[in-house]
């Protein structure tokens, strides 16, 4: 898409497709990157800060909706640019005298030990909702590092959206520090273009998608049951909900939640690989990650059930939500937007207390296979659909917290991988979850994962007592 830079002025309004049209409140989505830079990078006589802020900017001039902020004009969302929404208000600079980059890393998993600057920082840009875009640029201790961090409203895009902007934002600044060392200090600014190709159009992605019959891609096997997948997930939404709200089972408490980091290594991924097919005699044969979701999935309802101390109910539903990405079912690799299907799994509790965990992620990867482009569509459709209350619905499924377990996997995307010229990113980190069962996933340095997960601090207890969950999970804080 070409970019017209000087029709980004106040009042520009950019539309929204239909699919993105919804009522849905949008969370503001927060990745942060830690880099340690060289004794030789530290030394170097360029003021990284100002290309980190020049590089931004530039993101902006080709990104233009996301300087803008969501309006409802004519019972439809669109993004307008007013004057409140220029660059000034949308880039935050902190020097931390006291702390190195290697210092910050022995703290990384304890919030509550982090300069509270920092901390102020980044709270403030999650609690803006009327920003789209907003980022946080820390310089540690003598340039030894530091924390660059992206916080962006879900109606501008999902994870993979944003990582995209990362990476694009990530290219400008690296060219940006190139160009000063090699041409004595002097870059122009505007004829700098990142690596990928510029696409914020939403309506191509929805049309390219749903050009496509409902079983239509290769990859993807899909299983028609009533019950599996996103089709039957959410139309079946209503159903479930009333179900569960008339058996009086969601009058759960609302008390604070501890985030939580759990960390699990690439070897102990492999190793559930291995014991949990090695047990099923292969007849199965699944990835570890998803042999994890289930067990996750399983040991924190026990969990939920155990800290209750009451009589269970082994008939009751509860539920795992997966927030599946299907940017890679339609040739748009470069589009920033919105492209998640959500993935809904229900059974029993005496189902998944009962069932081998090689059942039941053999059931959730059953699930995930009924994803493809005509199926992401209707999903998109239904969520959308006034009449299926969709946000109201899901509210009751997370009344009680053993009731739905929500998982966000970005750990297969290369954060790590972003090159802002500044050095090696050396951790990723999340933002504050508020939503109780909440997890997001991102990768750890040694190719396993990392889970940030909102609970009560009674669950975190108990999980890290559990022996069998213990035995592939490392408790960070």
């Amino acid at each position: 898409m070409t970019v017209d830079e000087t029709t980004v002025k106040p009042g520009t309004v950019f539309e929204l497709c239909e699919m993105e049209n919804s009522m849905v409140p949008y969370p503001v989505l927060q990745y942060s990157l830690v880099y340690k830079t060289s004794e030789q990078e530290a030394q170097r006589s360029i003021d990284v800060v100002k290309i980190l802020k020049d590089s931004f900017n530039r993101l902006t001039q080709l990104y233009p909706i996301v300087l803008g902020h969501k309006e409802r004009i004519d019972n439809k969302n669109v993004i307008v640019v007013s004057r409140e929404d220029l660059l000034e208000q949308r880039i935050f600079v902190h020097q931390e005298p006291d702390i190195s980059s290697e210092d910050f890393e022995l703290i990384r998993c304890r919030r509550d030990l982090w300069p509270a600057d920092v901390n102020r920082l980044l709270k403030e840009r999650t609690a803006d909702t009327n920003s789209l875009i907003s980022a946080v640029i820390v310089c540690f201790k003598g340039g030894s590092g530091y924390l660059l961090s992206l916080s962006m409203s879900h109606i501008v895009a999902d994870v993979s959206g944003m990582l995209i902007l990362l990476e694009q934002w990530a290219s400008i600044a690296r060219k940006m520090i190139v160009a000063r060392i090699a041409d004595a200090g002097q870059y122009v600014e505007s004829e700098i273009m990142p690596d990928r190709a510029i696409d914020f159009d939403h309506a191509r992605f929805w049309e390219k998608l749903s050009a496509h019959p409902k079983n239509d891609h290769p990859h993807v096997t899909y299983v028609e049951r009533q019950d599996c997948g996103c089709e039957g997930n959410i139309g079946r939404l209503a159903k479930w909900a009333k179900e569960y709200y008339g058996s009086g089972a969601h009058n759960g408490d609302r008390t604070t939640l501890e985030l939580r980091v759990l960390h699990v290594s690439s070897q102990k991924i492999e190793k559930m690989r291995l014991k949990f097919n090695t047990d099923d005699g292969g007849k199965r044969p699944l990835h570890g990650i998803q042999i994890f979701y289930a067990l996750f999935w399983q040991r924190y309802v026990a969990k939920c059930l155990q800290l209750r101390n009451a009589d269970i109910d082994h008939s009751q539903p509860v539920f795992l939500n997966i927030i599946h990405n299907v940017r890679s079912l339609t040739p748009a690799p470069d589009y920033v937007g919105n492209a998640v299907s959500p993935v809904y799994v229900r059974i029993t509790v005496g189902e998944l207390l009962a069932n081998p965990i090689i059942e039941t992620a053999s059931l959730i990867k059953s699930h995930i296979n009924t994803i493809t482009p005509g199926a992401t569509v209707q999903c998109a459709e239904a969520v959308n659909n006034p009449s299926n209350s969709f946000v109201p619905k899901l509210m009751y499924l997370q009344r009680h917290q053993e009731s739905r377990l929500v998982i966000s996997n970005a750990s297969r995307f290369p954060f790590f991988d972003l090159d802002f010229g500044i050095g090696k990113a050396i951790s990723v980190h999340c933002g504050k979850l508020a939503v109780e069962g909440m997890s997001s996933w991102v990768p750890h340095s040694d190719g396993g994962v990392e889970l940030y997960f909102g609970a009560k601090d009674g669950i975190y207890t108990l999980l890290k007592d559990d022996p069998v969950f213990a035995e592939y999970v490392e408790f960070s804080n």
